[in-house]
């Protein structure tokens, strides 16, 4: 079993270049590691010898699926807010604004 799984780690490691520094390290040479991250592979950032932080390369066209993946109920709050548009159940931002002026002068 450990031999399979060295095999695996070592295969794995080939095809996918992995990185770990500690947070220390990273604070005394950010703009190297950000560099590294983003031309040659993905660093691990470490503290106190456990996983803390990943650096990674990220493109413009990746940015809307790595947001809807880390943030699941984003979709759903898009969704909800198109459907209560066309419902018309939204204010413009306009209206909205005239609509607290004139309760903040009522207020006065």
């Amino acid at each position: 079993m450990y031999i399979v799984l060295t095999i695996v780690l070592i295969i794995v490691n080939l095809e996918y270049k992995m990185q770990f520094i500690n947070i220390k390290e990273l604070s005394r040479s950010p703009s190297k590691y950000v560099k590294i991250a983003n031309e040659k592979e993905e660093i691990i950032i470490t503290r106190n010898g456990h996983p803390y932080a990943l650096l990674s390369k990220i493109k413009d066209d990746d940015i809307e699926d790595y947001i809807l993946a880390k943030h699941f109920c984003l979709e759903n709050e898009i969704e909800t807010a198109k459907k209560e548009y066309s419902e018309g159940k939204t204010v413009n931002a306009h209206d909205l604004l005239s609509e607290l002026k004139n309760k903040i002068d009522n207020e006065i």
